[in-house]
């Protein structure tokens, strides 16, 4: 089902552009807004021990990777153009200490630094980052809500598969593949319900692979 959806909406955006526009050189960037989304591996890791609500106090805390979806919200500037900025959010489901199924929420804000030149097809970046995060209960009472803030850096891609500019006009557009490596550290304010401290600091690497539109 992900697979049709992908193969239509990229049919449908070629299609409709072919419609009104010409193609042109690839490129990587268009100076302006874009969006995207697609699917999430959430892993996460801590080095702190289970509350003592959780079903075994004392062991390791653990979460087990599960899946999720992100979408994307960002902007790409004229000058200078190895500068822009996103705002991913996303939606995990994560099973902790091995007991429970939660859904984890993020909304990030990242400051894009990229390598190359924006008129090529390939365009390699990193990021620093920095957001809120939710982590729900789940169906058992253990001490698993929690929120809090995260920082770090990202490293990604974007490669552009489609590129149409309307006839006459300067403006580009494109649908570009994306795939990014956040690697951040989540404070988790818990007081004490998610592990003995009052908060508990949490390695969280969302692997992302999804697609841009820039218009």
């Amino acid at each position: 089902m992900k697979k049709l959806f992908l193969f239509i909406l990229i049919a449908g955006l070629a299609g409709f552009a072919g419609l009104t526009s010409f193609p042109s050189v690839g490129h990587a960037r268009a100076a302006g807004p874009y969006i995207g989304g697609g699917y999430q591996q959430p892993l996460m890791f801590s080095w702190k021990s289970q509350s003592n609500f959780a079903p075994n106090p004392g062991s390791k805390l653990s979460f087990w990777p599960g899946f999720g979806m992100y979408i994307v919200g960002g902007y790409e500037f004229d000058k200078p153009d190895w500068f822009g900025l996103a705002m991913p959010v996303s939606w995990s489901l994560i099973k902790v200490n091995k007991a429970e199924w939660a859904h984890m929420i993020n909304v990030d804000a990242e400051a894009i630094f990229h390598f190359m030149e924006p008129d090529q097809k390939l365009d390699p970046y990193v990021a620093a980052l920095a957001g809120f995060n939710y982590m729900t209960e789940g169906k058992t009472s253990n001490g698993s809500k929690s929120l809090g803030p995260d920082f770090g850096a990202a490293f990604g891609l974007k490669y552009t598969i489609l590129e149409y500019a309307k006839a006459g006009s300067p403006g580009v557009t494109n649908l570009s593949f994306h795939a990014e490596v956040p690697v951040k550290i989540i404070l988790f304010i818990n007081d004490e319900e998610l592990s003995p401290s009052k908060t508990t600091p949490v390695i969280a690497v969302p692997v992302r692979f999804g697609l841009t539109y820039s218009f």
